[in-house]
């Protein structure tokens, strides 16, 4: 809080880590996008986030590799295949994968160090560490109306996955 009262932008980033701490289920879909440089990947998820930090999805997009379904616990990921197996290399020193961005996301939103949060036009833009520790994956979150739109995240300064999110339900 400053001299003129409490951050409006800040209020908003907590608010949303207080709903997504307090569902039971936060349910999304996510078009998620990942740059290895030398090409793009791109994927749409439909996910459902549980309070102790477990993360299911279902593929969407594209439809070669549609239905696969899979779970995401903290470092480890299990993914459930029926004809087609999924393998992407791994980005950020193997702390991320197109299909654990959704993960690391609810991560930072319900417990990591929020580092900045403004105005920017109508939206709010939050800028979270996903942990405290010194190789951090930096995630920058655009609200509006409370709710995540899109996000991007960042390692040593380069983003490596952006996502723009539709029906989020915390």
């Amino acid at each position: 809080m400053g001299c003129s009262g409490p951050d409006p932008a800040m209020e908003a980033a907590m608010d949303l880590r207080s709903r997504c701490l307090s569902e039971k289920t936060v349910t999304f879909s996510a078009e998620v996008r990942a740059d290895y440089i030398t090409r793009i990947e791109e994927f749409e998820l439909e996910c459902a986030s549980e309070p102790d930090g477990t993360l299911s999805f279902r593929v969407l997009e594209p439809e070669d590799i549609a239905d696969i379904r899979g779970t995401v616990r903290g470092s480890e990921g299990t993914v459930e295949f029926d004809d087609t197996v999924l393998a992407f290399p791994l980005m950020a020193e193997g702390r991320l994968s197109p299909l654990s961005g959704p993960w690391v996301v609810m991560k930072a939103i319900r417990s990591g160090c929020i580092l900045a949060a403004g105005r920017e036009g109508e939206l709010i833009h939050v800028t979270i560490d996903d942990s405290y520790e010194d190789n951090a994956l930096t995630v920058d979150l655009w609200l509006e109306d409370g709710q995540p739109e899109e996000a991007e995240i960042a390692w040593e300064g380069r983003r490596a996955l952006s996502m723009t999110f539709d029906g989020f339900s915390a």
